[in-house]
């Protein structure tokens, strides 16, 4: 029975204080139970009398996993607070990390793990379960019936041109990784997304190419909120920095069904 860490303790002398500083700090409220949530994992912060105004050792470090760790440890230096370990990158881990104490002694680490480190995490699993798959590069195929028509809506809608071309095929390059177009007879079914991409700022992406004519999906289904067409996705991949997706969906001239998303 392996059960999941539900929550975390941490007991103060002045609950009051220390829990509007995690607040300020971190720009968050406590929920009406009290726990400040990061990501699945609450912290409750409550007054006992079994212990003292400081913690007299870090026996328990918190490690928080954070999406900019630089903007943060700026924000933390307004604050005024104690740094054990300033913010430094370590090549060997591929990962930025601090060190810093609460109010209470108490002692946070913040971790912002970048592309080195699921890299190296990839070459130390000996690239996870694909065998020689696993190191090689990946690329998206689209099936177009009419190769001149699928070129002229992504140059048109998307503002995109092929890298390359030959007979019967087109290919795109992105700034991380790349699809083609190639002519096909089929259809496809446009019931599942079938290429997505990851932008930084969704709702710019979603302005430029509604002004470019796109028309964007709409979905109503339980468990998911839409708003303007944009939905919100719980859950993220680690390697993506976030805790859900904001994600949009539109069909090409070719009845692709393609997402963009923004972890949040």
């Amino acid at each position: 029975m392996n059960p999941p860490i539900g929550s975390i303790l941490l007991g103060s002398t002045d609950p009051g204080r220390l829990r509007a500083w995690y607040e300020t700090a971190f720009d968050m409220k406590a929920d009406g139970d009290g726990f400040l949530r990061f990501g699945e994992v609450g912290v409750l912060i409550d007054g006992r009398d079994d212990v003292a105004p400081r913690a007299a050792e870090p026996r328990v470090i918190i490690n928080l996993h954070v999406k900019n760790a630089r903007t943060l440890a700026e924000r933390l230096d307004g604050l005024g607070v104690t740094w054990i370990t300033e913010l430094e990158y370590r090549e060997a881990g591929g990962a930025w990390f601090a060190t810093l104490e609460d109010p209470d002694g108490n002692v946070l680490q913040l971790i912002e793990l970048g592309p080195d480190y699921w890299r190296l995490r990839r070459e130390r699993l000996g690239h996870g379960h694909g065998g020689l798959l696993g190191a090689a590069a990946v690329a998206s195929r689209l099936p177009a019936q009419d190769l001149e028509r699928a070129r002229a809506f992504y140059a048109a809608k998307l503002g995109l041109e092929p890298a390359e071309e030959r007979p019967g095929g087109l290919l795109y390059h992105c700034q991380s990784g790349s699809f083609a177009l190639f002519q096909s007879a089929g259809r496809p079914s446009g019931d599942h997304t079938q290429m997505a991409w990851r932008v930084d700022d969704l709702d710019r992406v979603v302005a430029e190419l509604r002004e470019r004519g796109v028309e964007f999906e709409e979905f109503d289904m339980p468990g998911f909120t839409a708003v303007n067409g944009v939905v919100e996705v719980r859950g993220d991949y680690p390697s993506h920095g976030g805790v859900g997706e904001r994600a949009v969906w539109f069909r090409d001239s070719e009845g692709n069904l393609l997402g963009v998303g923004q972890s949040i």
